[in-house]
C-alpha cells in the first residue's frame, strides 16, 4: 500500500476527530446556555415566587391586623351599646319608680283634696251634726270651748260682723274671693265665729288666699272653740286624720 492510500484515511479520521469535537463543543455550549438560561430563568421565578410569597405574607398580616383591629372595634362598640342600653335601662327605671312616686302622690294628694272638698262640702255652718269623737274628748272639747268664752272680754259688734260676713259670703258666692277674704278677716276680728269657719275653709281649698292646711285648721279649731258646729265636726275629722296637722295648727292658733 502506497503511502498517500495510507494518508487518506488518517485525514479523514482527524477530520471526524474534529468535526465530532467542534459538535460536542458545541453542544455542550448550547447545553451550558441553556443550563445558565434555565438557572437564571429558575432564578426569576425564585424570586418572583418569592416575592410573591413576601407580598401574601405582607398582604395577611395587614389584613389579619385589619380584621383584628375591626374586631376590637366591634367588641368596644358592642360594650359601649352595653353600656348605652344598661344606662337606658336603669334610666327607665329611674324613670318608672319617680313617674310611680309623682303618682302616688298625686293620687294621694287628689284622695286627700277630695276628701277635703267633701269635708266642705256642707256649706251650712250652722246645720246640726253627729259627734264621733269619744266622750272624754267632747267633754275637754266643751270645757276648752267654755273657757275661751268665758275667758273672753272683747265687745263684739255682732250687727257689724254679721254685716260683714254677709257681704263676704256673697262676694264668695259670687267666685270674687280677692273681696270676700279681707271681710272675712275683719269680721272674724270682731269675734264673727262664721268668719272664722269660713276663713279656716278658704285656706283649706284655696279660695282666694294661698293654700294653707295648719293655718286654715287654725282658724277651724277657734271657730270650733266658740261652739261652730261644722268647725267641731271638722277639727274633729283632722284630729284623728292628721294629728301632726292638728299639733301644728294648734301652735298656729296661738297666734291668730
Amino acid at each position: 500500500m502506497s503511502s498517500e492510500n495510507f494518508k487518506a484515511p488518517s485525514q479523514v479520521f482527524r477530520w471526524f476527530e474534529k468535526m465530532k469535537s467542534n459538535y460536542e463543543h458545541t453542544v455542550n455550549a448550547v447545553l451550558n446556555r441553556f443550563e445558565q438560561y434555565n438557572e437564571k430563568q429558575q432564578a426569576r421565578l425564585d424570586e418572583a415566587n418569592n416575592q410573591h410569597i413576601e407580598n401574601l405574607k405582607v398582604a395577611h398580616q395587614q389584613q389579619l391586623e385589619q380584621s383584628q383591629a375591626t374586631i376590637a372595634q366591634l367588641q368596644s362598640d358592642i360594650g359601649y351599646y352595653k353600656q348605652q342600653i344598661s344606662q337606658q335601662q336603669n334610666s327607665i327605671e329611674q324613670l318608672n319608680a319617680r313617674y310611680d312616686a309623682v303618682m302616688t302622690t298625686f293620687l294621694d294628694q287628689k284622695k286627700r283634696d277630695i276628701e277635703i272638698e267633701a269635708i266642705f262640702a256642707d256649706e251650712d255652718d250652722s246645720s246640726p251634726i253627729e259627734f264621733t269623737l269619744p266622750l272624754e274628748s267632747v267633754e275637754e272639747t266643751e270645757l276648752s270651748i267654755t273657757e275661751t268664752i268665758n275667758e273672753s272680754t272683747i265687745e263684739i259688734d255682732d250687727e257689724l260682723a254679721i254685716k260683714l260676713y254677709k257681704e263676704a259670703l256673697q262676694y264668695r258666692e259670687q267666685a270674687q274671693l280677692d273681696d270676700a277674704i279681707p271681710l272675712f278677716k275683719q269680721a272674724a276680728k270682731l269675734g264673727c265665729v262664721k268668719s272664722k269657719g269660713a276663713l279656716g275653709r278658704a285656706y283649706f281649698l284655696a279660695e282666694g288666699v294661698e293654700e294653707d292646711p295648719s293655718l286654715g285648721l287654725a282658724w277651724l279649731i277657734t271657730a270650733a272653740e266658740q261652739g261652730l258646729p261644722q268647725a267641731i265636726k271638722r277639727v274633729e275629722h283632722f284630729q284623728q286624720a292628721d294629728p301632726e296637722l292638728f299639733s301644728k295648727a294648734e301652735q298656729i292658733k296661738t297666734t291668730l
